[in-house]
């Protein structure tokens, strides 16, 4: 399962996802800054999120550019991982 892949800075996020019904719509891996990004099917609950103590290397990101598809999601910068979901 992707979460097992996920590191573990972001795997909170990704079990509160999983436990409030969302599901992985896509895995990539490859890119140079983020070597590998899980895509939730829904917006991820980002009230949520923000209440957990993440480090400060994880941050928030937001896609405008209407080229890829445009999604908000969080970054550990430390293992270059990302996990996201549609943007409203």
């Amino acid at each position: 399962m992707e979460n097992t892949l996920l590191c573990p800075t972001l795997r909170p996020i990704f079990e509160l996802e999983i436990a409030r019904g969302n599901e992985v719509e896509s895995t990539e891996s490859g890119w140079t800054n983020c070597v590998f990004s899980v895509v939730m099917k829904n917006r991820l609950c980002h009230d949520s999120v923000e209440k957990f103590k993440l480090p400060y290397s994880v941050r928030k990101w937001k896609n405008t550019d209407g080229h890829y598809a445009l999604e908000t999601g969080y970054l550990g910068d430390k293992y270059k991982h990302s996990i996201a979901g549609p943007t409203d």
